[in-house]
């Protein structure tokens, strides 16, 4: 290694192959000012650390000169001097304060991660519990009325007295109506009115029909039909054709439930 300075060194290589700092400073992209500094050991006026080294390494790339042995000189040079600027290296033990810091970090990784072991492992029984639980809390509601029907059943029977005959028809008139298909609602226009349909006393639609177009609307009881020109409107209920209503030009409104339902002609009852 030379034992002249390192700044001497590095400009005398450089003028002994006949290169300006222009050209230098051209190639590497290192400011002329920096260059100049680095030759005079002007180390204050360089960015220091790291960037110093840098610069070393691509002036001596440039000049042909061994790279690390530039640096290793450069740093035997500036050994025990603190760039200005430049943070030191931090010392190899970490600052006591830290270690709380480490330890709460290690705390909270364990503990979500027993958080995620857990719900991977028992996460569905946990859902299944909770779900098997509402079900049941429910089940009552459910049965509330079998139950009441048998107590009362049981009750007639041990006074010995037989359910009367009207409640039978209601029930079972009750139950067909249950179990009966939808009112089935098919409305068609011959002309742009516009329409609005109840069904079971809710509003299912309200706005323009154009002319021709069709649309279809259910109910459990009752559908109420309602149109700025009822003589455009034409309906069928369950595919029966319903009569016209309201006067021709004017708005009408009709009312349709089951007993508007024609009963069929193979039908004696």
């Amino acid at each position: 290694m030379s034992s002249t300075p390192f700044g001497e060194h590095l400009k005398r290589e450089r003028e002994m192959r006949g290169v300006s700092l222009e050209e230098v400073s051209a190639a590497t992209r290192i400011s002329t000012r920096f260059l100049e500094a680095i030759e005079n050991e002007h180390w204050d006026l360089l960015p220091g650390g790291v960037f110093n080294r840098g610069f070393i390494r691509s002036v001596a790339r440039f000049l042909g000169l061994d790279e690390d042995s530039m640096v290793a000189e450069y740093s035997l040079e500036t050994r025990g001097r603190v760039d200005a600027g430049v943070v030191p290296d931090p010392p190899m033990e970490m600052p006591r304060d830290w270690k709380p810091a480490i330890v709460a970090s290690f705390a909270l990784i364990l503990t979500l991660g027993s958080g995620a072991f857990v719900y991977a492992r028992y996460g569905g029984r946990i859902a299944a519990h909770f779900h098997k639980k509402a079900a049941v809390s429910d089940a009552p509601v459910a049965g509330a009325t079998p139950s009441a029907t048998s107590s009362a059943g049981n009750s007639a029977n041990a006074g010995g007295v037989s359910a009367a005959p009207d409640s039978t028809v209601q029930s079972t008139a009750a139950n067909s109506t249950a179990t009966a298909d939808p009112l089935a609602l098919k409305v068609q226009t011959n002309k742009t009115v516009n329409v609005t349909i109840v069904a079971d006393g809710k509003t299912v639609f309200n706005g323009p029909f154009e002319a021709g177009e069709a649309k279809q609307f259910e109910a459990r009881d009752a559908l109420e039909i309602t149109a700025s020109e009822s003589s455009a409107v034409i309906l069928e209920l369950n595919g029966q054709p319903v009569a016209a209503f309201g006067q021709t030009g004017l708005p009408g409104s009709i009312k349709l439930t089951r007993n508007d339902l024609k009963t069929p002609s193979g039908d004696s009852h």
